[in-house]
């Protein structure tokens, strides 16, 4: 299906060099494989690791309703989901358990990892958790509505919406910086660019850019919102900011609030857009097709599934495009739209997926489980380290 017409970056001593490795070393921090919603906070949904090259299941883990919560991967290799049955789990990278914390509502939105391990979840008890990476309380902040919305973290702040209309920045360790007030509900998940802007999507459809300390600097109707925590705004390299609307549109916003181009797909597109490395933007409808289209708008490539979209895609080191559908299946789109794999599952697929440090796939499904998909190999390990 072809998509309607567009609108409109002197030598050393092996001694001295020794330690500056060390010094690097010790400066450098391990990187954290799928740190919070969309992997990043550009929420770009990139991944430096090359995903599974089979469709081979490793192992599932079952619980009692469904997983509709999109994984995040620790350091460790230790994944975390949320489930409708009010518990955040930790799975070992074999499929075991390492623990689950009770809430006191249903978890959606997906976990965010701190530096230091700690995990954020919020939740429909109107709470934000964070708990220690050995499932244990370390502080909640309560909020007036409840929370849908992924939170997005940086080094020293946690962003996150909720059905108050509130935007919150809290400290991490739980105390509020400040918050900002919307006409609607905000059940996405925020988005920060480089210079410290935050991008807040509200289900009226308006996109608003605010400075760090939580100063409106533009807002701007891109179409009707979603009233849904998968759906959220994410960034391109050169700053653009693309988001996808009830009204069947996916947008491209300039850093000044100026629309630059749309894209209408007759559905609502209710996933996060992902951003490629050469800045193609990788999209699903609830028409049942997975878009990329290049930053000039030009479509690259369409490739129908047999249901409505609702999953983001995630993108691995090697281009290829991993996205659920409500058909039941992961699939696995290689960087020119040909499909590589799928994997059948027995139940809608409305989580994301996340690629951990192995290469492995992880993605919830509505029939009860969450899925680690693919062979472990790897054509081009990323370092270990970033700084």
């Amino acid at each position: 299906m072809q998509l309607k017409i567009c609108v409109r970056l002197a030598s050393a001593t092996f001694g001295v060099l020794l330690l500056l490795m060390q010094f690097n070393a010790a400066a450098e921090t391990a990187k954290i494989p799928w740190q919070m919603f969309r992997g990043d906070i550009r929420h770009t949904g990139q991944s430096d690791y090359t995903g599974g090259q089979t469709n081979a299941l490793k192992w599932s883990y079952k619980i009692e309703t469904r997983v509709t919560s999109s994984p995040s991967v620790g350091r460790d290799g230790v994944i975390y989901f949320g489930s409708i049955d009010g518990r955040l789990y930790a799975v070992n990278p074999d499929g075991s358990t390492k623990w689950a914390f009770q809430v006191g509502n249903e978890i959606t939105a997906s976990p965010a990892i701190g530096e230091d391990g700690t995990i954020y979840i919020g939740c429909r008890d109107k709470k934000m958790y964070a708990i220690t990476p050995e499932g244990k309380s370390k502080w909640t902040y309560a909020v007036g509505g409840i929370i849908l919305s992924s939170a997005a973290i940086t080094n020293d702040t946690l962003y996150f919406g909720s059905d108050d209309k509130n935007l919150y920045a809290l400290s991490l360790d739980g105390v509020l910086k400040w918050k900002y007030t919307a006409k609607s509900n905000i059940t996405a998940s925020p988005t920060v660019w480089t210079d410290g802007t935050i991008y807040l999507f509200e289900t009226s459809g308006a996109l608003h850019a605010l400075s760090p300390d939580g100063i409106e600097k533009w807002m701007k109707r891109v179409g009707s919102g979603v009233y849904h925590s998968y759906s959220s705004p994410s960034i391109g390299a050169d700053g653009v900011v693309y988001v996808g609307t009830d009204n069947g549109r996916l947008v491209a916003v300039k850093p000044d609030g100026i629309i630059k181009w749309y894209v209408n797909t007759g559905k609502a597109v209710h996933g996060t857009p992902a951003v490629a490395k050469d800045g193609t933007v990788i999209f699903g409808s609830y028409n049942g097709f997975v878009y990329a289209v290049n930053p000039d708008c030009k479509l690259k490539w369409s490739f129908k599934t047999n249901n409505w979209v609702e999953s983001s895609p995630t993108i691995d080191g090697n281009g290829t495009v991993y996205i659920g559908s409500s058909d039941g299946k992961l699939y696995a789109i290689s960087a020119d739209g040909v499909l590589l794999w799928s994997f059948q599952t027995k139940d809608a697929i409305e989580s994301s997926p996340a690629i951990g440090p192995d290469g492995t796939i992880y993605i919830g499904s509505n029939d009860y489980h969450l899925y680690a998909i693919g062979s472990s190999q790897q054509t081009s390990p990323p370092p270990l380290f970033e700084k």
